[in-house]
This record gives C-alpha cells, structure tokens and sequence, in this order.
C-alpha cells in the first residue's frame, strides 16, 4: 500500500473512532423483499435501455440506503426514498458521464417548474419519473414543511447539476470566497436538506408537534450529509480516481494546501458538527433516535457499498456482512 493509501485509511479510521462509530456492529442485512417490489415495478415502466441500464446498477445501493439510513420509517416510505435516491444518483452519473445528453432535461425543468413539476415533460423518462414522484407522494409522507423543501431541494438538485454539466471541465473558483462558492454548489448537489428532512416522517414525529425541536439543527445536519459523503468519497474520487472539482478539492486548491490536509480538516468539522446536533437534540426522545440512527446507518452504508471502494484500504464491516 502506497504512503496515500496509508495515510487515507489512518485519517478515515482516526475519524470513524473520533465519531463513535463501530466496525464491529452487526450490518443491517439487505431487504429483498422491497429490492424486489421495486424492481417489479421499474420493469413496468417501459424504459429505454440505456435508461434501464443505469437504473439497475444504482437500484441495489438505493435500496440498501432507505433502509439503512431510516430503518424506522415504513415500508411504504423507503420504497418512496429508494426510487427518489436512484432517480437522484440516476441524474448524479448522467452529469458526470453525459452532460451533453442531460443538460436539456435540467434547464426544462428549471424554466418550468413555476408550472408545477406535475405538467413537466422531459426526453429523459426516469426525469419525468421522479418528477411525478415527488409531485405525487411527497406529501403522503410529509407535513407542509417539509414536502416544500423536498420539492425545492430537487430544483436545487437540478440548479446544482445545471452548474456542474455547464461546466464539466471544473469551476474555475476565486481565490478569495472559492471555498464559499463550491460550499454553494455541494448544498444544492448534495442534497444534504432534503436527507434531513427525510428523517421527519409525519407517521415518526409529527411535524406541527416537533419541528420546532429539529429544524434549529436542519443546518448543521445537511452539511454533516454533505460532509460525510464527501469524507467517505475521497477515496474513490481523489486517490483512485482523478476528479478535481469536489468540495475538498476545492479547499485543497483555494487554500493553497495538500488534498490530505483538506480531508483531515474536513474530519475534524463534520465531528464538530456532529457533536453540535448530538448535544442539541439530547434527550428529545423519538427524534434523537431518529437522527442517531440515521447517521449511524448513513456512514455504515458507505461502508459496506462497493461504489466507495473503501475495501481497498481495508475499511469493511465483516460482522453481518451486506452483501
């Protein structure tokens, strides 16, 4: 193993400690049931190939991501997340491997949105399916609240995409605020609100009766999803892979510091951040276990899913291992 590799695993497992979380637990297992529920249904739809293609190489990770993630919501609400992470991740890859062939689809739903995302029709079916599905359900599960901002972080979704396909070869950043402006960006690529929000069942805390309690931490916790990804990606993006317009390496190349230096601050933020909303949210009952178990099953996805690579440096889950 190269001193990179090294010194990538050395800090990802100083942070995993720093944080509280354990290697050793028990993987939550796979749910085949709702896997195959939403792979039933997908074959209904009638997508193009390519579509198709694309959609079964994200539909695993997806699944295991609602589960994990919310393992307290029903089971009718993580069939609503796993088809909304797989049509986010969906458009995430066309963007990265195609900005030619997406771009379009983003502007007109950008440009029509004020129509309602309902009267919406892109070339792209999977778009139009996602569309349709927070048109459609997000209010069954949510209060008003946060149906508004799942609506809006999917426009914001899409914003951020518009950038970064408009822009594929990388943001050419200012020296001063750089770190603001791709801090901008990753809010809005990252999703970060929506995941939080996603927390908030109306059927686990009602919103009228609880949101004073969370939303004060809505903050903090989008830039710890953010934060967490970001952590947990670098490997496969910056040591093994060549990508040079994420947020860490943003900071790396508008501080003037190395890539390494970037991720230990990084870890050292998001473990601050975290121990803000753990702090905050003590003893708030339901909605403490909530968001606990969320991050707990949001690192541990990472973990355990192939797409980080994190094997590679050693760091797997061995006890109930995901397959």
């Amino acid at each position: 193993m190269t001193d990179t590799y090294s010194q990538t695993e050395e800090t990802l497992r100083a942070w995993l400690r720093n944080v509280g979380f354990d290697l050793q637990q028990p993987v939550r297992p796979f749910h085949t049931q709702l896997y195959a529920e939403l792979e039933n249904w997908i074959i209904s739809q009638d997508l193009q190939e390519d579509e198709l293609k694309r959609i079964w190489m994200l539909l695993s990770a997806c699944t295991s991501a609602a589960d994990k993630w919310y393992p307290h919501a029903s089971h009718q609400l993580k069939r609503y997340i796993a088809l909304s992470t797989t049509f986010l991740l969906y458009v995430d890859d066309k963007v990265e491997q195609e900005p030619e062939n997406i771009l379009t689809d983003l502007q007109r739903v950008l440009s029509g949105a004020y129509n309602g995302l309902h009267t919406l029709k892109c070339d792209d079916s999977v778009v139009n399916l996602w569309l349709e599905l927070v048109a459609t359900e997000t209010g069954a599960f949510y209060g008003p609240y946060s149906t508004g901002v799942i609506t809006k972080g999917r426009i914001d979704f899409m914003l951020g995409n518009t950038i970064e396909s408009s822009f594929a070869a990388g943001l050419k950043l200012p020296a001063k605020f750089g770190q603001r402006a791709s801090i901008f960006v990753r809010d809005k690529t990252g999703a970060g609100e929506v995941y939080a929000h996603f927390i908030f069942a109306e059927h686990l805390v009602e919103e009228s009766r609880h949101l004073s309690t969370y939303v004060p931490f809505i903050a903090c916790m989008l830039h710890i999803i953010d934060d967490v990804n970001d952590i947990l990606s670098f490997y496969k993006e910056s040591v093994v892979g060549t990508e040079a317009n994420t947020n860490i390496m943003n900071r790396a190349r508008t501080s003037g510091c190395s890539p390494h230096d970037a991720l230990r601050q990084f870890c050292g933020e998001a473990a601050e951040t975290m121990d803000v909303v753990s702090d905050g949210l003590a003893g708030k009952g339901v909605t403490e276990n909530l968001w606990k178990n969320f991050i707990n099953g949001y690192i541990m996805w990472h973990i355990c899913e192939d797409r980080y690579r994190l094997k590679e440096i050693g760091l797997a889950m061995t006890v109930g291992q995901d397959q």
